[in-house]
């Protein structure tokens, strides 16, 4: 058993390494910094004095939550944090230290076992499920393909042996050996991929900074050409299109899915496809609403490609600042003024 937590441990060491070393400065390097520290609080556990495990037992109920937080922080296009799946995390990792002075998780008859125990576990499975469909869902949209593969395989490896140990803990189900085993294993295979996917693999951009490009990567007059058919496919509205996917405008432009990432990323800035598309529509509605101030904005949204006036209206003001009833508005008294 100590051997195998001394692996563990060393591997954990070498993962905070690469972490100080390249991530340090980066929100989700900070994060992902936490984790090891709670999978550090996981392998001591066992080994602790009885009146001093309280400290290692809390820390390590923070392990759903932070691994949560560092996918809503990766994947989410728009990360947010204060939001019922925030309370939740918050929640399963506070109500069990408040309870542990004063209620035993396993006695039935105390009705705060279910408020400081029970619930936070469901809470746990909850996010961690949460965290694992923004891996699912949101990785493809990303436009860095070295950071996305990387991202992907990191996220995993960990989520995974993050999984494992909420499953075990809340089981009873871990034996003596099988915790610094597999701690050290995900350990040492996501220093390795963070090694491998250095550039970019925790960095996700701040709202309002300009967009990171992929270094050059492709030669200069082809990923010129594929500037030219994208911009005439979109000059002709194809940005429209309902559920626009990245590989429905490869098959309409000839373009094949890898190069399209690279000119949307490289040529025009963009990290995420979806923001692509949505600068375009939303570029396009503006006009609509100046052009067209009868128009009403539900058939302005459907026009420029938007399923949903909900959607569209959220795209629009994260976009320009404003909803499109208040950016007709004003343009309505800038003219009026004239």
């Amino acid at each position: 058993m100590h051997l195998l937590t001394g692996f563990g441990l060393g591997c954990l060491c070498l993962l905070s390494v690469v972490i100080l070393r390249d991530f340090r400065h980066s929100r989700l390097g900070r994060v992902f910094l936490l984790i090891v520290v709670t999978s550090v609080a996981f392998l001591l556990d066992p080994l602790m004095d009885p009146q001093w495990r309280w400290i290692t037992s809390n820390i390590q109920t923070a392990l759903p939550g932070l691994f949560w937080l560092l996918c809503e922080l990766t994947f989410a296009r728009r990360p947010k944090l204060v939001s019922l799946w925030g309370a939740m995390a918050a929640y399963s990792f506070v109500a069990p230290a408040i309870a542990r002075p004063f209620v035993a998780p396993d006695d039935p008859l105390n009705p705060g076992v279910f408020f400081g125990w029970s619930l936070g576990r469901y809470f746990e499975y909850a996010i961690m499920l949460r965290a694992f469909w923004h891996v699912i869902s949101h990785w493809q949209d990303d436009l860095v393909e070295a950071r996305r593969r990387a991202r992907l395989v990191v996220l995993l490896v960990v989520g995974s042996a993050v999984g494992w140990a909420v499953v075990t803990l809340n089981m009873g189900l871990s034996g003596e050996l099988t915790p610094g085993m597999v701690t050290g294993v995900a350990a040492f295979l996501a220093a390795f991929f963070l090694l491998q996917g250095r550039q970019g693999v925790l960095e996700v951009a701040e709202p309002g900074t300009a967009p990171s490009v992929e270094p050059l990567a492709q030669p200069c007059v082809e990923r010129s050409a594929d500037a030219q058919v994208l911009t005439r496919i979109m000059d002709q509205e194809y940005y429209r299109t309902e559920r626009l996917t990245l590989k429905m405008l490869s098959e309409a432009s000839g373009i094949p899915e890898y190069r399209l990432r690279r000119v949307i990323n490289q040529t025009l800035g963009y990290r995420n496809f979806n923001d692509y598309i949505n600068q375009l529509r939303i570029a396009d509605a503006s006009r609509r609403l100046l052009n067209a101030p009868d128009m009403p904005i539900l058939n302005v949204s459907l026009d420029v490609g938007y399923r949903t006036l909900s959607s569209f209206n959220r795209a629009f003001r994260e976009i320009t600042g404003v909803t499109p009833t208040e950016y007709r508005q004003k343009a309505g008294s800038s003219l009026a003024s004239v």
